[in-house]
Formats: C-alpha cells, structure tokens, sequence
C-alpha cells in the first residue's frame, strides 16, 4: 500500500493534469470525431504512478523549504511535471502501436489504439508531445526558458529516445545482434537523457545548483534500476499481478545476465541510490527508491 504522502502528491500532480486538459481542449469543438479524440486524450493520461514527477517535485520541495499544500496549477514545478508526464505518455502510447510493440492492455485495461483505434492513438501521441513542448515554452519570465527546451529537446531527438526505439525494434528482431553493452546503450537513450532533463529542470527552477552532477548520477541509477525491474517482472510475474503483458521469456537484462545477477544488479543500483541521497535526510525518497525494486507492477 502506498503511504499517505504519495497519494497526496499523486492527487495533486492528477489534478493539474485534468485542469490543464480541461482549460486546453475549453474551446474546442463538440464535434463526434473530436470528442472521441478528447475523450482518448484523457484515457491516455489516467493510469500512471507519476513516480518520475513525483521525484522532481520531492527535489523541489526539498531545496525549496516549501510545503506541498502551497503550490498551485501555474507554479513553474507543477508545469513542469505536467509536461514530464505528457511526454512519459506520448512515448508509451507511441510504444503500443501495432507498428512498435503491439501491446494490446496496460494496467489491465486496453491500451490507446486498441481502444481509440490507431489513428486517434497516434494523434493522441502527436498532441502529447507538442503540449509537453508549449507548457515548457510558457513557464515564467525568470526561468532560463531556453535552456529548458533545449535539454527537452534533445532527450527525445534521433540520437536519444527516436534511436533508441530504432535499436529496440532492430534487437526484438534480430535478437542475435544483442549484447550487454548494447542493451545498456539502448537503455541510456530510452530514460537517462530525459531524466538529465528533468532533473535539470528543478534544479534551475529551485536555483538549487549545487551537486547538480551527483543527482543527475542519482536519477541515471535509479531509472536504469527501474528498467531492470521491468525485466524481471516480464520473466518473473504474470499479467494477472502486473496488469500488462508479459514475455514469460529471458529478455534483455536477464537474458544476459540470468535472474540471479540481475536481481544483485538491481540491488546495487539500489544501494548506490540510497548513498547518493543519504545527506537529504528524506524518508520519502528514501520509500521512492525502495518502491522500485519492490513494485510489481
């Protein structure tokens, strides 16, 4: 069960993303074909932990000395973990479709395009990533705007997130051409280019420069530990406790590395995770970075 605390800033993030849709889509049309469109939009949107902005916003919090019932819908920090959870899903309603991994349930409900169809699934993810991209280009006059597009940009250009879908469809395929080093590879331009982003982003809204490499080094170990455990819980558990498809098969870490050493892999990262946060003296984070090795879904 997930404590108290975490429930509040999930509700809170929760919130804001409805109240940004709702003030976004005020004008639009009532249209049929637009209101199915909408009503996916918001589908897409309904299912996640936010652990990735519920992290920035600990950070924030942290170095900030504010409290959580303070903030609001326009705060910088609360648009910037709407727009990191708008690109978080536009990358996974784009991994869905039938042309990427063909997944069919997420959460044990049915994913965008099998809901939706395919078209209103890739507009969806269209829009996703566009909004991230507009929320970031609006935050206030005293944050370096260009800086912060700049690094999104760059976490979900050809040579990070676009190639790293390129090389994950070429290795399901030619499984053979696969190595260690090569899934770490994947895996760097999967997650650790927008985790730098995002971490970067707090950082300079909070102006809390200092160590700014040392909890970039964090989010790296703690997002690779979180893609890990997605491996072991493919090879490990079944779609009735993750809600998601499964391969029931050795796939990529554990492929490599058998479940043994990828479990004291995992744990490692866990360790080193939990170092590299020990002088913040934060229970909360200290209960994120268990949650993901100990999550089974």
């Amino acid at each position: 069960m997930l404590p108290e605390w975490y429930n509040d800033y999930k509700k809170i993030i929760d919130e804001s993303i409805i109240k940004y849709l709702d003030w976004y889509f005020t004008n639009w049309s009532v249209s049929e074909w637009l209101t199915v469109f909408k009503e996916a939009v918001y589908y897409s949107v309904k299912w996640w932990k936010r652990i990735r902005s519920i992290l920035a916003l600990e950070f924030y919090l942290i170095f900030t000395w504010k409290n959580i019932n303070d903030l609001k819908l326009e705060d910088d920090i609360i648009m910037h973990c709407i727009s990191l959870e708008l690109m978080h899903w536009y990358s996974l309603v784009h991994d869905d479709l039938p042309c990427m991994d063909n997944d069919e349930l997420r959460r044990w409900e049915l994913t965008v395009w099998k809901k939706y169809w395919e078209t209103n699934a890739t507009l969806v993810w269209d829009l996703l990533n566009s909004m991230s991209f507009e929320i970031l280009a609006n935050l206030s006059d005293n944050i370096d705007i260009k800086m912060i597009l700049w690094l999104f940009w760059r976490s979900v250009w050809f040579y990070w997130m676009i190639w790293w879908q390129v090389l994950d469809s070429y290795y399901e395929k030619n499984s053979n051409s696969n190595s260690l080093e090569k899934i770490m590879d994947v895996h760097n331009k999967k997650t650790w280019a927008l985790i730098e982003a995002s971490i970067v982003w707090w950082i300079i809204i909070s102006e809390k420069y200092d160590n700014m490499e040392k909890y970039i080094d964090f989010w790296k170990k703690i997002w690779l530990a979180f893609q890990i455990k997605d491996d072991l819980l493919d090879v490990e558990w079944t779609f009735e406790d993750t809600g998601k498809s499964v391969w029931g098969e050795k796939k990529w870490f554990v492929h490599f590395m058998w479940i043994e050493k990828t479990r004291k892999y995992l744990d490692d990262l866990i360790i080193e995770s939990k170092i590299i946060i020990n002088d913040l003296d934060s229970d909360k984070l200290i209960f994120l970075v268990n949650y993901v090795s100990s999550r089974i879904k």
